[in-house]
């Protein structure tokens, strides 16, 4: 194969997957912000200070959680990544692109 088809291919697999990572972190900032409504709109309407520090508790276990999902996602994708670029950099040959691993949280 020609080289500059197969710089072409590979950015655009590179570009491919940059954009999927967007989307992926767009849609991480949408679930965050659907937990933090409904956690304020709970916490608005908390009784007590021993409920609304319950509601607290349980907002911060999820935010954490949601978090790790997405570092670990972010991490997951960084590597598919590197691993592209280590597999096309020595004969910029454009085989088969990475697999794709998604992670489900």
């Amino acid at each position: 194969m020609n080289k500059p088809a197969d710089f072409i291919a590979f950015n655009s697999n590179l570009f491919e997957r940059m954009r999927d990572m967007h989307r992926s972190w767009l849609e991480t900032l949408r679930k965050i912000r659907q937990i933090e409504a409904e956690f304020g709109t709970r916490l608005l309407t908390a009784k007590s200070p021993s409920e609304a520090t319950a509601i607290c508790s349980e907002w911060m276990t999820k935010r954490l959680e949601t978090v790790a999902c997405e570092q670990q996602a972010f991490a997951v994708a960084w590597l598919g990544l590197i691993s592209d670029a280590t597999k096309a950099t020595p004969a910029m040959t454009a085989g088969a692109p990475g697999q794709d691993q998604t992670i489900a949280c």
